[in-house]
């Protein structure tokens, strides 16, 4: 052990604040087991409190001057050790945190993609159904559920009786509707067998 003897403290220890390697090996050999078994308590795995612990060393090869007497050492270690172990916990909580902030923000941003996609599509859809009514039909349609004109508003504009207006309008609403059930049927059966 490293602390046995007064003399042979002082000795390793006065090798060690003038860098040698071989002083520092010893204390290295001494200490890392039982300050790698305190930062094992800290870290989620054995491979971040090998890296928490490989750090401390260095640190304390790198900040030797400051340590005063050779009793100095382990709690040196222990003292960088346990901050090193609290910042790369603060740094995980922070990952995860802005992870899940991420993932929430694609989400919100991914479904409302998917809606405007859908909306156009359906969009599209409607529009080309419409354009496959007959002229009369489609302008009647047109003025009836996209300009929200009534059936009497409808007939004084283009001239027809309402009762011709409101033949037209239920015509054209049965073939729009039979033909947008047909194709919501169809893309609800593929969604939900691509999905199983």
């Amino acid at each position: 052990m490293f602390l046995q003897g007064e003399s042979y403290n002082l000795d390793i220890f006065t090798r060690f604040k003038s860098g040698d390697g071989l002083a520092f090996r010893q204390i290295f050999d001494c200490y890392q087991p039982r300050l790698y078994t305190k930062v094992r308590q800290f870290c989620k795995d054995e491979e971040e409190a090998e890296e928490v612990t490989q750090e401390a060393f260095v640190q304390l090869y790198l900040k030797r001057e400051y340590i005063d007497r050779p009793e100095g050492v382990y709690p040196f270690l222990s003292v960088v050790a346990k901050r090193i172990a609290i910042s790369l916990f603060r740094r995980y909580v922070l990952q995860q945190s802005f992870q899940q902030e991420v993932q929430a923000t694609w989400q919100e941003q991914h479904a409302d993609l998917e809606h405007e996609i859908a909306y156009r599509d359906l969009h599209g859809i409607l529009e080309q159904t419409i354009e496959q009514l007959p002229p009369q039909q489609q302008l009647v349609y047109r003025m009836n559920k996209l300009e929200q004109l009534s059936s009497a508003e409808i007939a004084e504009h283009i001239g027809l009786s309402k009762n011709t207006v409101r033949n037209h309008l239920n015509l054209a609403c049965r073939f729009v509707r039979f033909r947008l059930e047909k194709i919501i049927g169809t893309f609800l059966f593929f969604t939900f067998f691509s999905g199983v």
